[in-house]
């Protein structure tokens, strides 16, 4: 499973956790039953939200492999990659290819590595921005746009040059779509 989707399944089960159990034993000294009782249905209760948490923590990965097999996109984990820590042939793409309006895919290792490049703008406040990065079907799909300043927004007055590069773990074909 992947590390993004373990990490949101925990923060479901802590969510449930702290808001149905205090509900729970809030709710379970409103009755007439006795002590015996209301500890025996905390008990159970307890019980089955293990019971439950287990087969939610198998569910995603499940989930994950029918979608696959049906089509459906998968969320793909990315990181926008600063300068001064990409490879030597990535930087070189980048200082050759920033000033025109260009993507490109660069593997290195394991990893794609994606320069995507606006071309010029009138001012500054432009950037690019990434919208989606999803997997179906064996390739990873880039979904991205154009930022641009607000209106009335203080902005450079100069032709600037806005690019990203991001960074995916993976080794299918990547593909790349502006919206």
């Amino acid at each position: 499973m992947k590390k993004s989707k373990k990490l949101c399944l925990i923060f479901l089960m802590a969510a449930f956790t702290v808001l149905v159990l205090p509900a729970a034993g809030f709710l379970s000294g409103c009755g007439t039953e006795n002590t015996e009782q209301t500890a025996q249905t905390a008990q159970t209760e307890q019980t089955e939200q293990t019971a439950q948490a287990a087969q939610a923590a198998q569910l995603p990965q499940h989930a994950q492999q029918q979608n696959e097999q049906e089509g459906a996109a998968v969320n793909v984990d990315y990181e926008a990659i600063a300068y001064e820590v990409m490879p030597d042939n990535v930087k070189a793409l980048v200082d050759g290819h920033k000033k025109e309006a260009a993507v490109v895919i660069v593997a290195v290792n394991y990893s794609k590595y994606i320069f995507i490049a606006l071309g010029p703008r009138p001012t500054g406040g432009y950037s690019v921005a990434i919208k989606s990065v999803t997997e179906r079907q064996g390739v990873v799909t880039v979904v991205y746009g154009e930022q641009k300043p607000e209106k009335g927004a203080m902005v450079t007055q100069a032709f600037t040059y806005p690019w990203i590069v991001i960074k995916i773990d993976t080794e299918l074909p990547v593909d790349t779509l502006f919206e």
